[in-house]
């Protein structure tokens, strides 16, 4: 069943754990919700948001998610109606921590006294900051990654394999940076929001999320700091492989030149000096050969190679 319902004296909240049909006329029969709204949950990928009604909210939370056949971080939508005796959540991709955290609720007596005894702005605070925390475990292993990743470059040549890794994190780090900056800016506004479910006392709880918020900002910001430096000495690392390649390849070319043309001159169907004497001709292409590889050697020693 795609609706779970938890009541207690004074609040009940109602989780969908996906939008169908049933749900729709669940929704339609039992509230009464602008139709903007009920077409806004039946579309993913919504911009996170609030509206501000006269007997309730409408709110739109994204929240990073580990994807772990990807190795990618994914946006997770979680749709919430907030009124003053109800809570109604919604998700677009039933989730395990979401799982989690309703069905604590519903079996430890304590927890829930605790949650829903003070009323559904206060179940909405424990909701967002619990989704929010959870997406700490996901910084920590992108952290970790980097770390070794760092190692990895430092220790050995960077090849192909690394250069896709840190491409990966790049992508990681700014679709979580995508993903945490609306919410700052959604929590802030619903903070400073007066209902009789919303009053000045919560706005310190929901600003304790926003500056929870604005760690993981400051974390991840020093992550794609770091990444953006792994990716230039990665750059310069392949540019001096590639330099000292194409020196390689100049000094075997430009040495080739004069045994080339000294080649050439004498296979040219004329009379030239020494023709008719081979060991000469051989000792020519020797001399010329020691001369080629003593230069090499003193532009080697002086380090101009």
């Amino acid at each position: 069943m795609a609706i779970k319902i938890l009541e207690s004296k004074k609040l009940r909240w109602i989780n969908i754990d996906r939008i169908d049909e049933e749900a729709l006329e669940f929704l339609k029969q039992n509230f009464h919700f602008h139709h903007l709204d009920l077409e806004d949950i039946q579309s993913e990928s919504q911009t996170p948001k609030i509206d501000t009604y006269k007997d309730y909210l409408f709110l739109v939370f994204q929240f990073p998610h580990w994807q772990g056949d990807t190795k990618r971080v994914i946006s997770l939508e979680l749709d919430i109606f907030v009124g003053n005796d109800f809570l109604i959540t919604i998700q677009h991709n039933s989730t395990k921590q979401m799982k989690n955290f309703f069905y604590r609720c519903m079996r430890n007596r304590s927890i829930k006294r605790e949650w829903m005894s003070n009323g559904s702005g206060y179940l909405l605070y424990k909701l967002t900051e619990s989704l929010f925390h959870n997406s700490r475990p996901i910084l920590h292993n992108i952290g970790k990654q980097i770390s070794q990743l760092e190692t990895d470059i430092f220790e050995n040549k960077p090849d192909t394999h690394v250069v896709k890794q840190l491409a990966t994190h790049r992508r990681n780090i700014l679709g979580f940076r995508r993903i945490i900056d609306p919410q700052r800016y959604l929590l802030s506004h619903l903070s400073h929001i007066r209902k009789p479910f919303l009053d000045e006392t919560l706005s310190l709880y929901f600003d304790d999320v926003n500056d929870y918020l604005s760690k993981l900002w400051s974390v991840i910001t020093n992550y794609k700091d770091t990444v953006d430096g792994l990716h230039v000495t990665v750059e310069s690392l392949l540019t001096r492989r590639t330099n000292n390649v194409i020196s390689a390849l100049t000094v075997i070319s430009v040495a080739l030149l004069p045994l080339t043309l000294l080649a050439g001159i004498y296979g040219m169907n004329i009379p030239l000096p020494f023709a008719n004497h081979p060991l000469l001709v051989w000792g020519m292409f020797g001399t010329l050969a020691t001369g080629i590889i003593l230069i090499i050697f003193i532009m080697k020693r002086k380090q101009l190679l």
